[in-house]
């Protein structure tokens, strides 16, 4: 079984974008015991890796440095960070967020980089986390780029992932992300295949994964069933 799974905000707060701390110690505790290896993307996706699991956090919530970041050093284990880079320091009301959404506290660039040098791998989020299908090729590539190279000039490193913003995908925006990354990752909800491209891999988000009997038997054929399920119900409803 190998799997990417999203995360946004590790918070106390019961929202959609929220997960509770203590479930994601749990979540990395059953990873470790059940001996299902927390990896990175290279490694998950080298075609020789037949088990394992990518955690990736979309955004760049504050929440992932208090929060998340101490449970990765205890557990030793790689990650992912999304960052929209125009968000760093501010809030997560960009301008296409609906005006009702929970207002999120973002990471500075001190946390990004203390992120960075805890192994944590920054990657590109674009810059002011716009819907893709509605621009054209050049707008799409001033949105990557701009990220790509403010990521580069705080850390030195480029990205070598992209997450669609919203999950909302276009032929223009695939077709860019397949020139410039290495893998883009996506809001569809389901285990990794080897039929998957990588311009559009699948994720299991974390909203569905708070129950503790579906944390600890994440590799199971009931809980990929279930999540199967779920995934098949959120492309009918048009969430993804």
């Amino acid at each position: 079984m190998r799997a990417i799974i999203t995360f946004h905000s590790i918070d106390t707060e019961d929202r959609v974008l929220s997960y509770p701390p203590v479930l994601f110690e749990m979540l990395l505790g059953a990873l470790e015991s059940c001996k299902l290896p927390v990896c990175s993307l290279d490694t998950l996706l080298d075609g020789k890796t037949e088990h394992g699991v990518a955690l990736t956090f979309d955004d760049g919530m504050q929440s992932v440095f208090r929060y998340a970041l101490p449970a990765i050093r205890d557990h030793k284990v790689p990650a992912h960070l999304f960052l929209t880079t125009g968000a760093v320091g501010g809030d997560n009301h960009w301008p296409t967020q609906p005006g009702d959404a929970p207002c999120y506290r973002m990471l500075n660039w001190d946390e990004v980089e203390a992120l960075h040098e805890a192994g944590i791998l920054v990657e590109s989020h674009t810059h002011t986390h716009p819907d893709l299908r509605q621009l054209s090729r050049t707008q799409v590539q001033e949105e990557c780029e701009m990220a790509d190279a403010i990521i580069e000039q705080h850390l030195g490193r480029r990205p070598r992932y992209f997450a669609y913003p919203y999950g909302y995908i276009s032929e223009t925006a695939k077709s860019v992300s397949i020139q410039r990354y290495a893998g883009s990752v996506t809001t569809k909800l389901h285990y990794l295949d080897n039929n998957d491209e990588n311009g559009l891999l699948p994720r299991l988000d974390s909203y569905y994964l708070k129950s503790p009997w579906l944390i600890q038997n994440l590799d199971s054929v009931l809980a990929q069933l279930y999540l199967g399920i779920r995934g098949f119900m959120r492309s009918v409803r048009g969430s993804q």
